[in-house]
């Protein structure tokens, strides 16, 4: 009994590291704190090098799926971006009725040559959150557009 209750207590000191390292690194996240809503927020910015190649009738989608997953959760449509463009993604934003925020996601961003959704296509500039996978919560995520689709 002794052994099982030192194990059980071994267990729950190692879980609650794992949190507390994931909340010092900036992973613990999961509802705004005022309405209570998962939300993913933040901004948008392309590099330097490629700001030049931004066209007037590009589209911007900000993208969150599973880490490792084909299709998106959820996704933001911007047309005309300005750079830096803010975004917030919510519940409201989630493709598939049903579904929501919540778990760990991968966020990215697209800058589309033709507007259109779906995979990239060659001329796409993209981006994705360095810190991927994170959890909903989080509103100062920083996304550089910083490579171009071949």
């Amino acid at each position: 009994m002794a052994a099982m209750t030192s194990k059980a207590i071994g267990m729950a000191t190692g879980i609650i590291g794992l949190a507390a390292i994931a909340a010092w690194l900036g992973l613990a996240h999961s509802c705004d704190p005022q309405s209570g809503e998962p939300v993913i927020g933040g901004q948008v910015q392309i590099s330097p090098a490629l700001a030049n190649q931004v066209r007037p009738t590009d589209v911007l989608f900000v993208i969150v799926r599973r880490p490792g997953g084909p299709r998106p959760i959820a996704a933001k449509r911007i047309d005309q971006p300005v750079f830096p463009v803010p975004f917030e993604i919510t519940n409201a934003d989630v493709m598939v009725q049903g579904s929501e925020l919540r778990g760990m996601v991968d966020v990215v961003a697209r800058l589309d040559r033709d507007g259109q959704a779906g995979p990239a296509q060659p001329g796409d500039i993209e981006g994705r959150y360095a810190k991927n996978p994170t959890l909903p919560g989080g509103r100062n995520l920083e996304i550089i557009l910083d490579s171009v689709k071949q």
